[in-house]
């Protein structure tokens, strides 16, 4: 059987839920949530995710999920890539 990685980029409009051992959850509008084990190096300069203060705000969120076909069974990962700030409060 062969390898193969597809990724499939997109962006939704979600909701910061938690920060916890280097994992980011947001909620989404399909009221999915969907936990990022990856985060752009843009977005960790930009905003502080560690602190809480950034805790139930909305943003403009582009990820990547990337999907591994790792010895059959499928392997997803989730990619955050961009973060923009919808609410100011």
């Amino acid at each position: 059987m062969s390898y193969y990685e597809t990724q499939q980029t997109k962006s939704e409009e979600g909701v910061f839920i938690n920060y916890s051992n280097g994992y980011y959850t947001f909620v989404f509008s399909f009221e999915e949530k969907i936990i990022f084990e990856e985060i752009s190096k843009s977005v960790l300069e930009e905003y502080n995710l560690q602190d809480g203060s950034m805790l139930h705000k909305t943003f403009d969120v582009t990820y990547e999920e990337v999907i591994n076909d790792l010895d059959d069974d499928d392997f997803i990962i989730f990619r955050l890539l961009k973060l923009e700030l919808l609410d100011a409060y």
